[in-house]
């Protein structure tokens, strides 16, 4: 069972695995797009751009996906990432534009409606008198006329 388990949780981070490993790269190689993310005020040194590459670690180029990865360095010596992500909001592209058909002939214009009768008053209604349900009352169990009562009443419960 155990193997199992083990063998179902490796399987399952193959799987959910990104399709694309992220490297990080110095800001100046960062491309036009990702100059949007970039956070205002925030100094150069303490940011990198991370860029998806291929199998042998190669930057992909062209319209890319990618993240500004800014590093805050705070007193306890601890530092936070902040992760500003760009071109992932680009939209489809977008399908040929369809040529508009010229209509085939003009409708003849229609006859005007007859106009409509009014409707009949509805018949007035008398007000619904309130339905009370009343339930039977419910026996309690174990009191029906067929059962023997047992001659010690002392005992818990009765064979």
């Amino acid at each position: 069972m155990k193997l199992l388990l083990l063998a179902a949780c490796i399987i399952g981070m193959a799987f959910s695995a990104p399709p694309q490993m992220y490297m990080e790269f110095d800001l100046h190689h960062a491309p036009p797009q990702a100059a949007q993310a970039i956070p205002a005020g925030a100094p150069v040194g303490s940011l990198e751009v991370l860029l998806p590459v291929n199998n042998q670690r190669q930057y992909v180029g062209g319209p890319v996906q990618g993240f500004i990865k800014q590093e805050i360095h705070r007193a306890d010596g601890k530092d936070d990432e902040i992760y500003y992500p760009f071109g992932f909001d680009q939209p489809a592209p977008a399908a040929a534009p369809v040529a508009p058909v010229a209509p085939a002939a003009p409708a003849a214009p229609a006859a005007p409606a007859a106009p409509a009768a009014p409707a009949a008053p509805a018949a007035p209604v008398a007000p619904v008198a309130p339905v009370v349900i009343v339930a039977a009352p419910m026996r309690k169990p174990g009191t029906s006329s067929e059962e023997k009562k047992p001659d010690n009443n002392d005992a818990p419960f009765s064979l």
